[in-house]
C-alpha cells in the first residue's frame, strides 16, 4: 500500500521528521514532526489513530522514534 504524503502534511502543522512502520501490524506507522507531535496512523484511514504531544516544552521539535516493547519512543 502507499501514503499520500499530502496525508500526513494535513495533519502534522510542520515537517514530517521521522516514519517508522509498526514491527507487529502491516497496517500502522508512527510519524513525528518539527510540530512536537507524534502521531499513529493506519494507512486504511486518512485520519490519525492517535495524536501526543512528542515533547514538553513548548517550541521543541520531535526529530526521531522508534517501536519497542509495547511504546513508541520519540525525542
Amino acid at each position: 500500500s502507499q501514503i499520500a504524503d499530502k496525508t500526513l502534511r494535513q495533519s502534522h502543522k510542520s515537517w514530517v521528521s521521522a516514519i517508522q512502520w509498526s514491527p507487529t501490524d502491516p497496517f500502522v506507522l508512527a510519524t513525528t514532526s518539527h510540530d512536537g507531535t507524534l502521531k499513529v496512523w493506519d494507512i486504511r484511514s486518512s485520519l490519525p489513530l492517535h495524536t501526543v504531544k512528542a515533547t514538553t516544552a513548548k517550541g521543541e521539535k520531535s526529530l526521531c522514534l522508534a517501536f519497542g516493547d509495547g511504546f513508541i519512543y520519540s525525542g
